[in-house]
């Protein structure tokens, strides 16, 4: 494993009403697959999520948050289930939106 792929994020939900951050758990980057695997603490701990830059556009980096579909204990493929955004200058902060949490995950770099 390369260094990078030992490169932790937190995660946090983002009330949009009082801005307020709460604790989501965390992500790492995988290179080889160039995405993230997504640890969120109100997910059980085998739902594999993760996060993958799907475009550009208008200064913006766009990403798909996917879920691992599993068939009779294997992965078959990757659904889509949120969408997520990020200023193209700065990299980070990444803003997502999944259905159905009304709150905003927000994956920062650590410092």
């Amino acid at each position: 494993m390369s260094e990078k792929n030992n490169e932790k994020f937190n995660l946090f939900w983002l009330c949009k009403q009082t801005g307020r951050k709460h604790p989501a758990g965390v992500a790492f980057f995988n290179e080889s697959q160039a995405d993230y695997r997504l640890k969120i603490d109100t997910m059980p701990e085998d739902k594999l999520i993760y996060l993958k830059v799907s475009s550009m556009s208008d200064g913006k980096i766009l990403y798909r948050v996917e879920t691992a579909v599993k068939k009779q204990g294997r992965v078959t493929h990757r659904a889509e289930i949120g969408s997520g955004y990020a200023n193209a200058e700065e990299g980070y902060p990444i803003y997502m939106d999944i259905g159905p949490f009304e709150r905003a995950l927000v994956m920062e770099a650590i410092v």
